[in-house]
């Protein structure tokens, strides 16, 4: 049996607490012995997220409640964590989960600079624990369909990507933490930044960005990249600027030379000279995980802690590429030149 805790009860932590049931239908030796949050109002109340998630009551009777984490890294005996923290929080917790010999689960970004990404991945290499970072679009069947597109070339190769993120500003946050770029990343950091790990998971490294951002509402609070690579052109823009009322977006348009593929209100459809199409279960037609992102890393974060591996799909290196690259990207929008991805 593997103990857990997860450790930041806010919107993501309590969406990891929800999944517990899908993902202990796969993973049925895990056992959920604590939680930790610095305030005991986390327990009972609910969260404001762009995404949509349910606003049932919680119950959390069962467990046991901790205000700091090293005090409950002290008293129990786990295997491993959920780190649910704002951004600035993710390397310290982590480092520490990790230095005890616990595994650790933690929310993306990996860490607000690529100083404490790289620690984080030092501390699970001298430790010989696993580090897996929530980067959950690589989980989900509608973008690992367009990426085994990719792979396989079945309508030929890419020509153009573009993918856009839009949401309201996030003033939800714990002691509005969001909105301070020193302790989030800002929207490079926070919501771009599941574009921009896609893209290189799906077309690698780029050679280099080219970003322009502006400051509205905070620094960074609107960005658009291109992304150096030969033979295709890949964009991505994401922005906290959008009203109240504006729903949250996340979509994209890939075009083949055969064929285009879009996601688009949740839809996914394919558009050939000959047809218009909606891959209603991308997962079936695909042979995908039919469950959503945050169930699937969740497994195969415990899959790796069981059987001793590295994960295939989530790399920890992947991520502290991802937060170098999202670096480069606030260097070239600040000094106003394309940056070189070393």
């Amino acid at each position: 049996m593997l103990n857990f805790a997860i450790i930041g009860f806010g919107g993501l932590g309590k969406v990891h607490f929800r999944n517990l049931k899908e993902v202990m239908k796969v993973e049925k030796d895990i056992n959920l012995v604590a939680i930790c949050d610095v305030e005991e109002s986390a327990f009972t109340s609910q969260v404001q997220m762009n995404i949509s998630t349910e606003n049932a009551h919680l119950d959390v009777s069962k467990y046991k409640f901790y205000k700091d984490a090293e005090e409950m890294f002290d008293k129990e005996q786990l295997d491993f964590v959920i780190t649910a923290l704002p951004t600035y929080l993710h390397a310290p917790i982590a480092i520490m989960a990790m230095e005890r010999g616990i595994h650790v689960f933690s929310e993306k970004p990996m860490a607000v600079n690529e100083e404490q990404a790289q620690a984080m991945l030092d501390a699970s290499k001298k430790n010989n624990v696993k580090l897996l970072i929530g980067q959950c679009i690589r989980y989900f069947p509608s973008y690992n369909a367009v990426k085994k597109l990719v792979e396989t070339e079945e309508y030929g190769k890419v020509r153009f990507a573009n993918f856009v993120r839009w949401s309201m500003l996030p003033r939800w946050s714990w002691q509005n933490w969001f909105v301070d770029e020193k302790k989030s990343g800002g929207v490079v950091l926070d919501l771009h930044v599941h574009d921009l790990d896609y893209i290189s998971h799906v077309f690698g490294k780029p050679k280099s960005v080219y970003t322009k951002s502006s400051r509205n509402s905070v620094d960074h609070d609107t960005i658009a990249t291109l992304f150096n690579y030969d033979g295709m052109v890949v964009t991505a823009s994401s922005t906290w600027g959008m009203q109240l009322k504006y729903p949250f977006t996340a979509e994209f348009t890939v075009a083949f030379e055969r064929a285009t593929v879009e996601l688009k209100r949740d839809k996914l459809m394919i558009y050939t000279e000959t047809e218009a199409r909606e891959l209603e279960a991308p997962h079936e037609e695909f042979g995908l995980p039919s469950d959503d992102g945050y169930v699937n890393e969740m497994i195969d974060f415990i899959e790796c802690i069981k059987n001793d591996t590295v994960s295939k799909i989530n790399p920890p290196e992947a991520s502290k590429l991802t937060v170098d690259i999202a670096y480069a990207e606030k260097q070239s929008a600040v000094e106003g030149r394309e940056v070189e991805i070393l």
